[in-house]
Parts: structure tokens; sequence; C-alpha cells
């Protein structure tokens, strides 16, 4: 159960059981308990019977905080322990431990179709059963790595998922999914029964020595010291490294002729403002940047654009969209350049799609990483503290967002 709080809700025909079903001990979805007065009765419950002395409030609270933030469901909103946030706080601004890359949770519908328009068109499924698949457990995926870093250095790629962490699978539905194509097929004597077998082994053989997700991102994003052995997933072939976890650190602010490297750690948009003064055009590079201050971004969007509205964040509830506007911005900006692949993620990304939607840059390098998200950062006072998504960054339309990041040069 605590690996299953650690992952989120998972479907329960995804595993082939009702098992955390069976723990509940009511299955009514009419609660019209207020979720205040259910909170606070709960936490007296517990101080008042539970076996032991339960007399950290806070320890509560962060508990109940965790629950509710993993009940989203949503592999970018997370719950991080005190050694966790610390570590994601100083990756913010540049100082990593562990591997030396950022790695992130992504789920991905797996289908193992000719079709990915008709998820049950080569399986054997109905489109009843594809449905089932769409969801799975995230997988751990290389967001960006640290040049020169202990990563760097042993060859690991952005994009490589996690697939062992020395010697231990790291649990993923994408075999599961298999298998369950395998069984159906099976029973429509579709597959023999070896090869079903030869499945069904190899799933056994994996699941004696596995891992979640998140605890592989603890022994790769934690520590800095030990040697840890990682089998990653490169475009469906096994890539083995040996890497010594250290520290290490991203290259900051820089300007190297009209070439700025531009983190998006607060201090950078006074320090942009001042390197562009006088200029005429200018490269920024926006690669390996994943982890960008949303403050920071609108202040060098203020400082590279004229005034106005460069695109909104939006909510899938009824509410207006924010707006990204700009009321005191640069009258006559540099010509701009972007660097970009897919290691420019979230508040660089978005600052990349603005000044692209409105035709103030041409960006050189691959598509970017697909992120237009905003996220809060809350710490709590114990030490722990989340990531939750607010909104999406969309241009005119989300779709235009979207277009604009898969096309990766702009001419």
């Amino acid at each position: 159960m605590r690996q299953h709080t650690d992952i989120g809700s998972l479907q329960t025909s995804t595993i082939g059981s009702n098992s955390f079903d069976r723990l509940l001990a009511s299955r009514t979805n009419d609660v019209n308990v207020p979720a205040g007065d259910y909170f606070y009765e709960l936490s007296q419950k517990l101080k008042r019977e539970y076996v032991e002395s339960v007399a950290d409030d806070q320890k509560l609270a962060s508990g109940a905080i965790r629950g509710m933030v993993v009940s989203l469901d949503d592999p970018k909103s997370n719950y991080m322990d005190k050694d966790e946030f610390k570590a994601f706080l100083n990756a913010r601004v540049g100082k990593f431990e562990g591997i030396g890359a950022d790695l992130q949770f992504v789920r991905k519908g797996t289908t193992h179709t000719a079709d990915p328009g008709n998820p049950a068109s080569d399986s054997g499924m109905t489109p009843e059963d594809a449905l089932v698949l769409i969801k799975e457990i995230p997988h751990l995926e290389v967001m960006s790595v640290v040049p020169g870093g202990p990563a760097d250095k042993a060859g690991v790629k952005v994009g490589d998922v996690v697939s062992e962490v020395d010697g231990h699978w790291v649990v993923n539905s994408s075999l599961i999914n298999k298998f369950r194509i395998a069984l159906k097929k099976f029973t429509a004597k579709k597959l023999p029964l070896s090869e079903l077998n030869i499945m069904r082994s190899e799933i056994r053989s994996k699941s004696e020595h596995a891992i979640f997700p998140s605890k592989a991102k603890d022994k790769l994003f934690l520590g800095k010291a030990g040697v840890v052995t990682v089998v990653w997933d490169r475009g469906g072939k096994p890539v083995t490294t040996r890497i010594d976890r250290a520290p290490s650190a991203l290259p900051g602010f820089s300007v190297n002729g009209d070439t700025i490297a531009l983190p998006l750690v607060e201090g950078d948009g006074d320090r942009l403002k001042k390197a562009i003064a006088g200029k005429s055009q200018v490269t920024l590079d926006l690669r390996n940047n994943t982890l960008g201050d949303p403050q920071t971004m609108r202040q060098c969007l203020a400082a590279l654009a004229p005034s106005g509205q460069y695109g909104s964040f939006a909510t899938q509830r009824h509410d207006t969209p924010t707006p990204l506007s700009v009321s005191k911005g640069n009258a006559h900006p540099p010509k701009i350049k972007l660097l970009v692949d897919k290691s420019t993620r979230g508040m660089a990304e978005i600052l990349a799609t603005a000044l692209s939607f409105k035709g103030l840059t041409g960006v050189g390098g691959s598509a970017m990483g697909g992120d237009l998200s905003s996220k809060e950062i809350v710490q709590l006072p114990d030490g722990s503290g989340y990531t939750l998504v607010t909104s999406n960054y969309q241009t005119s339309s989300a779709k235009t967002a979207v277009a604009i990041s898969k096309r990766g040069a702009l001419k």
C-alpha cells in the first residue's frame, strides 16, 4: 500500500485484481462529510486510539498533504520528503547530487499496436480493453544531464528511461500490459502456451527483485558518493552504465560574445537586461533548462520583448485564463535566436514558445521537451514540500503552442 501511495492510484484492472478496493472500509460514493471536519476527526481518532502515542501534529498534517497530492495521480505534481525537497531546491539553482541529472516521472499510454490511432488494431483487444492501458505507472525519464557530471561521463542521454537500478527491475506497466495482451491472444487460441509461459516467467523473475519508480529516483537523485549500476531503455534497447555519484553543477548565467546561457534562476532577469543592452542581436541558450523559475521567466520576457500579451495560462476548470502579459517591455529589442532541444522544458519552453509565437525569434535545434505546465512549489514547516501543476501555457490555442514546441526549428 505504501508503494501504491508513492506512485499514485492504479487501475485495478491493470494488475488483474481488486486488491486495493478490498482494503477500503466503504465503497460508497455518497460522502457528505466536510473535508476539514473529516481531517480533524480522523486526526483525533489516531491520537486517541492508535496503539502508540501520536504527538506530532505536523507529521499528521504532512501525511495528509502527501496523500492529497498523490491522489491527483499527476506525475508532474509530487510530494517530496525533507531530503528529496532539499535536493530538488538545490537542483533548481543548478546544484546536483546523485548522478547529476534531472529525472522526472512520465506516464505514456502503451498500446503495442501498429496504428496508434486505433489501440486495438494490432493486439487482438477490443476498444474497451485498450482504454485500460492508457493510464500506467509512470516511468522515470532523464530530462537533462549536467555537462561533465557523473551521468554525462557515463554516456547517459536525455530521453533515457530507467529500466533497472543495482539489479532491481523498476516496475512499469508495459510488461504487465504486454502479458495481458498475450493472455487474451492465448485465450483466443492465437498464441501458444509456451510463449505465454516465457512471458509469465519473465514477470515472475523481475518481480522478485523490483522497486517502484519513486525509490529508483531516490537512488539516482540523492547521495554524494557511491556507485550505482543503471540499465536504461534507449529507444527500445538496453544500455548499461556504472555511475559514481558525486556533486555536480550546471553552468550559470554566462555571456560568450553574442551567446547568453540563460538558466532562468533568480537574478537572471537583471543580468539579462544588462547583457543585451546595446546589442542588435543575441543568441539565448535554453538547453539543459528544465527547472526554471516562473517569476524570472516573466522578467526575462520583459527584457526581451515589447509590451503586450504573450499567450496565457489556462486550466481545465471554467475560470478565465490568466494572461502572460508584459506591461513595461523592451521597445527596441535585439534580434533574438534561441538554442533549444528536448532538455528545454517548463519555464524555458514557455519563454521560447511565447517569443516564437510573436515572431520575435528564430529557434535553432531539435524539438523541445513538450512540457508547458506551470507549477507551484510549496515548502512545508517540517522541510518537506511538493510541486503542484496549476495551469498550462497556451498561445491563441493550445494546439498552436504544442505545434511550436514540436517544430523545433523556426525560421
